[in-house]
């Protein structure tokens, strides 16, 4: 073995944390045993041994940590902080899998310009969290079998169909993400628009809600089995104004069952009857210290403007019922009170009606509507037992979006995992063990690989086999 100078060719990385052994095959047929911060260039085949891991840390931020049997080759890489338009990353995975966490590329300039290739599909981020995993004969099953049964993933309730500035959730249990079209809504997220924002969420039951600007919505309860179901007595929703206003199409569970939909105010209740309205509080209604009407909704206090159907505006010991082209709101007295002359900041909302964007509910629910096929001919994995060969993509933070190689594609968002293989392209109902129960070393973890450094620090290259 012969230490030699580093290749002319750019640098695109350089190795980080390690365990175990990682091989490299330069563009040039070079061969290389790794070792941290030795260089990593565009053209470069990375291979990990059998319970090995590597960390690979890119120019741009990317953190990649590469499991046991592992093989990724990084086919392009081009970054300058000056040129973002530039931008481009395309790795491709030949076996095993690695966990992801972008940088720069991807966050900024061209959002397609971060590019993950595997068997029969081809994965885009947007500046993300993400592990992906390549299954073919047994290996994934053999994982599987060696981790403990992990926690029940979430089910997506609700997903975003639009979004205009930022959009955020906070979880139950108080961990913030941002939300861009096509992320999952959970029951219990507290779901928040910034200045100058507005959102639209999809939910199950074929019902939406247009979030506006500066608007605190919580999803506080949302159980849909199907419309299939032979009873909606389980089926129910609970969703709460915090601050802001809303524009709502109320979905099946409304509509089947009147009672199970509750649409609550700080201090009032609004009954649906299978309708379309908009909602406000803001001023005295919002949240302690909240003060002044937003733009979108002048009147103070809270109301509804009802544009479909009927509701009934409820506080306790009073009720108004509110039909098409009629609003009301909550006096001084707290009691409710129809208004007479309707303000055209309530008549002419400039937020869209959420059934003004188009939702196709069995793409994007289709999956966490049923279970997973038991049968490994079916036309969905399954997602416990048995791994079926294929590229499994799950989400920790943020969204991808898998490309199949016949055209179609689907996104994945936080808490999801998608799956793909020569004829299908689907996203799970669940995330497999071998996906969600492995613990990939921390990266500040002082493990053996850190001490493979040189006394002198001259670890640029690594050795060359010959």
């Amino acid at each position: 073995m012969l230490a030699t100078p580093a290749s002319a060719v750019e640098v695109a990385g350089k190795i980080g944390y390690m365990s175990g052994s990682l091989v490299v095959k330069h563009a040039d047929g070079t061969v290389k045993i790794m070792v941290p911060k030795a260089v990593v260039q565009i053209g470069d085949d990375l291979e990990t041994a059998k319970d090995s891991y590597a960390q690979v840390l890119m120019n741009d931020g990317t953190q990649m940590t590469l499991r046991p049997n592992s093989n990724l080759k990084i086919e392009n890489y081009k970054f300058k902080k000056d040129t973002p338009h530039e931008d481009n990353a395309v790795f491709r995975l030949f076996k095993g899998g690695f966990r992801t966490i972008s940088g720069l590329i991807g966050k900024r300039g061209n959002q397609d310009a971060y590019q993950l290739k595997v068997k029969a599909a081809t994965i885009g981020i947007r500046g993300t969290d993400f592990s992906t995993r390549l299954c073919k004969e047994q290996d994934c099953d053999d994982d599987s079998n060696a981790q403990p049964q992990s926690e029940p993933e979430p089910i997506t309730v609700g997903r975003v169909m639009l979004v205009q500035g930022e959009l955020t959730a906070k979880n139950q249990t108080g961990k913030v993400r941002k939300l861009v079209i096509g992320s999952s809504v959970f029951e219990g997220d507290l779901l928040a628009t910034a200045k100058a924002s507005h959102a639209v969420v999809a939910f199950r039951d074929e019902g939406r809600v247009s979030l506006q600007e500066e608007t605190i919505f919580h999803v506080e309860k949302f159980q849909y089995k199907s419309q299939q179901a032979q009873s909606s007595d389980q089926d129910n929703a609970a969703l709460r104004l915090i601050k802001g206003g809303v524009r709502v199409v109320t979905g099946l569970i409304g509509r089947l069952n009147h009672d199970n939909y509750h649409f609550n105010l700080t201090t009032a209740t609004i009954g649906i009857r299978g309708t379309g309205f908009d909602a406000w509080c803001n001023g005295g209604c919002a949240t302690a210290g909240e003060k002044g009407a937003t733009q979108e909704a002048p009147l103070q206090g809270a109301g509804v403007y009802v544009w479909a159907g009927q509701v009934a505006l409820t506080t306790p010991g009073a009720t108004q019922l509110v039909g098409v082209g009629q609003a009301a709101i909550l006096g001084q007295n707290l009691k409710p009170v129809p208004v007479t002359i309707i303000p055209p900041g309530i008549t002419q909302n400039k937020t869209p009606k959420p059934d003004s964007v188009k939702v196709d509910m069995q793409k994007e629910f289709e999956n966490e509507n049923k279970p997973a096929p038991q049968s490994p001919n079916s036309s969905t994995p399954k997602s416990k037992g048995k791994a079926e060969p294929g590229v499994y993509v799950t989400v920790h933070d943020g969204q991808v979006n898998v490309k199949h190689e016949n055209g179609k594609s689907i996104d994945i968002g936080v808490g999801q995992t998608g799956y793909a293989n020569d004829k299908l392209l689907a996203r799970l109902p669940s995330t497999p063990k071998f996906m969600s129960g492995e613990k990939l070393p921390d990266a500040n973890d002082s493990g053996e690989g850190r001490k493979n450094i040189s006394e002198n620090g001259s670890t640029q290259t690594g050795c060359q086999v010959k």
